[in-house]
């Protein structure tokens, strides 16, 4: 997930699971997570917070998995 805003001064941004639940770092500055298989487990409410010296913006996604295929590695994923 990406999450991104603009502010002045510019705001930091973070993007979590909104049940508190991280897989391999679930919560992210920048909002960017890469480099992992996603599956099922991974669908849920994000929520993606702003913040500057002004206050916070939030906003929220809910996240579904489909499908789960097979990476090659012996693991589903998708």
């Amino acid at each position: 997930l990406e999450c991104r805003a603009d502010g002045d001064p510019p705001p930091s941004t973070r993007c979590a699971r909104d049940d508190g639940g991280t897989r391999d770092g679930g919560s992210h500055h920048g909002g960017v997570a890469r480099g992992r298989v996603v599956t099922r487990a991974d669908g849920g409410r994000y929520v993606c917070r702003a913040t500057n010296r002004h206050g916070v913006a939030v906003r929220s996604v809910l996240v579904t998995v489909e499908c789960e295929c097979d990476t090659g590695e012996g693991t589903p994923g998708c």
